[in-house]
């Protein structure tokens, strides 16, 4: 789905979901894993317990670090969708530039173009103030 045809927090909240959804993939594929290759060794035996409080360790560190940051991109409203420790500006990944389909185009429909500077919750602004791909200008 187009960013931009949703509001944009639900386009991050389904991205965030879709990131959760692999990374609960991948950890159970591994404790599965862990869960075959130390059935032969004695549960009580210290380094088992050891390896298994690691592995639950760097679970709580890999859903730390790929959360997202969701700050205001710096070059528009869009939010952020780099990593919440990322250095740096804030990003949003896109070209900041509304790629609805004018609704004043009529000879030849394409997308707007006009660079974004706020969102809300149903619609996103363009610098002229207006929805996007309604300016009733010529799109560039």
């Amino acid at each position: 789905m187009r960013r931009q045809s949703i509001p944009d927090s639900e386009w991050v909240a389904e991205l965030v979901s879709h990131i959760d959804a692999l990374v609960g993939l991948r950890v159970n594929h591994v404790r599965s894993w862990l869960g075959c290759n130390l059935r032969r060794f004695e549960e009580g035996h210290a380094a088992v317990g050891d390896l298994r409080r690691r592995f639950d360790d760097m679970v709580v560190e890999l859903r730390m670090n790929v959360q997202l940051c969701c700050a205001q991109c710096a070059s528009c409203n869009l939010l952020c969708i780099r990593s919440r420790f990322h250095e740096g500006e804030h990003c949003c990944n896109t070209n900041h530039k509304c790629m609805h389909i004018c609704g004043f185009c009529e000879d030849d429909p394409k997308p707007c173009g006009t660079r974004y500077v706020s969102s809300s919750l149903s619609v996103l602004v363009t610098e002229e103030g207006t929805v996007p791909g309604m300016l009733g200008i010529t799109c560039t």
